[in-house]
């Protein structure tokens, strides 16, 4: 007689805002998960649940009264505090995957396995918090969380070794298990599609993607071979910070320089196969997503030598030092069309990307369950130090929902 599949119900939540790279991560591995033998996926959606899973016998959802209203800090604390343990319970699932880097509930009627994404906000909270207690609260959140799970991973080695070294966390309750890419059937060209070509970037525009300096070496670039190239950024315009406003200031023709706005996956995959690089020079990321999905398409990928990157680009793209102009113009020229270099890139990248296939991850996130479940500590163990209602940044939570999250 087999045993009774693992019920494991997935927070996704997050899924009614803007469609992040955490929605993403939740929405493919729920997707692949529910494919895996053994797996019975239990999704808490918000008050909104997400439609495409609605038809879906393979998935079960458990819709709540979460609101985009409470995705702000004091709000999104105080529901969880009144209303996920309960609904944790009811679903009698057998682990409980916190998928937003917080959201560990006191005395979980379950194992709790947490995915922390980044810490970009603990070391560099300028631009993430408004006041002093809105990072305080962040802070003693995601400890809490930390402390409470069963098991905690990560998105990668970077990210793992920053969790170890500043949150409450022993060394193996933490695993690296990097975000996934699907791969798309056929094989990519070593050639540019015919019309004008062009530069990608894709992600956000906020200070640690330094979009300010894809700009500016793309300038460089213009000014030593011309308008033959033009760059397109994902989003619009108006979401650039500062620093990247200034730099779109200084280009010197701004027809050269698309914006796409929101593009769905059929539009971005478009991109990638046809892009004459990814060109991705960030600050920090926890994993990069899309450099990942650049190589799985055949998009030869540039990148910084910074923080996650180079453990996700590995030797399958060129990484360069993001405020060199010079060296990045350099690479762009190394990868003409039909080159060596180009042709090499595209194999590798491709061969790259096959290893982080969402089946690869699901797999081993299937694993982080089962051990979680069987493990003999659960949750609860954390429960000497939490949101109580005489703790001062609790009662400070609960009395300005206005607090906005990272």
């Amino acid at each position: 007689m087999s045993p009774s599949p693992l019920r494991v119900m997935i927070d996704a939540r997050m899924l009614i805002g803007r469609f992040s790279g955490v929605a993403r991560f939740v929405t493919r591995l729920t997707d692949h998960l529910a494919r895996t033998h053994g797996v019975q996926v239990v999704a808490l959606c918000g008050a909104e649940a997400y439609e495409p899973w609605l038809d879906r016998d393979d998935i079960e959802v458990v819709p709540s009264g979460f609101a985009k209203r409470d995705r702000t800090a004091g709000r999104r604390l105080r529901w969880e505090g009144m209303q996920l343990r309960r609904l944790i319970k009811a679903a009698n699932v057998d682990v409980f995957h916190a998928t937003w880097n917080t959201g560990v509930p006191a005395l979980s009627p379950v194992p709790v396995v947490l995915t922390i994404h980044d810490l970009i906000p603990w070391f560099t909270p300028a631009g993430h918090f408004a006041t002093r207690l809105q990072q305080r609260c962040y802070r003693r959140a995601i400890r809490a969380s930390a402390r409470r799970a069963t098991l905690v991973t990560t998105v990668s080695d970077y990210v793992r070794q920053q969790v170890i070294s500043t949150l409450p966390v022993l060394r193996r309750q933490v695993r690296t298990i990097h975000n996934g890419v699907d791969l798309p059937e056929g094989e990519p060209s070593d050639i540019v599609s015919p019309g004008r070509r062009y530069v990608l970037y894709v992600g956000g525009h906020e200070c640690r993607k330094n979009v300010a300096a894809v700009l500016r070496a793309m300038e460089r670039f213009w000014k030593a071979n011309g308008d033959s190239y033009e760059l397109r950024l994902t989003g619009n315009e108006s979401s650039l910070c500062a620093d990247a406003s200034a730099a779109l200031s200084d280009v010197s023709d701004r027809s050269r320089v698309r914006f796409l706005g929101a593009v769905d996956d059929a539009e971005l995959s478009r991109q990638y196969r046809h892009a004459h690089a990814l060109l991705m020079l960030s600050g920090d990321e926890g994993f990069g997503l899309p450099v990942l999905e650049a190589m799985a398409h055949g998009c030869p990928v540039i990148a910084s030598r910074c923080a996650s990157l180079p453990e996700v680009v590995g030797d399958s793209g060129m990484l360069v030092d993001a405020d060199d102009a010079a060296a990045v113009c350099a690479a762009l020229d190394t990868l003409a069309d039909a080159s060596p270099e180009r042709a090499a890139l595209i194999r590798g990248g491709r061969d790259r990307a096959r290893q982080f296939a969402w089946s690869v991850t699901a797999s081993r996130f299937h694993d982080a369950y089962r051990d979680a479940a069987a493990s003999a500590v659960t949750a609860d163990r954390q429960s000497d130090v939490e949101f109580h209602a005489g703790d001062s940044v609790s009662t400070a939570v609960r009395s300005n929902p206005s607090i906005q999250p990272s």
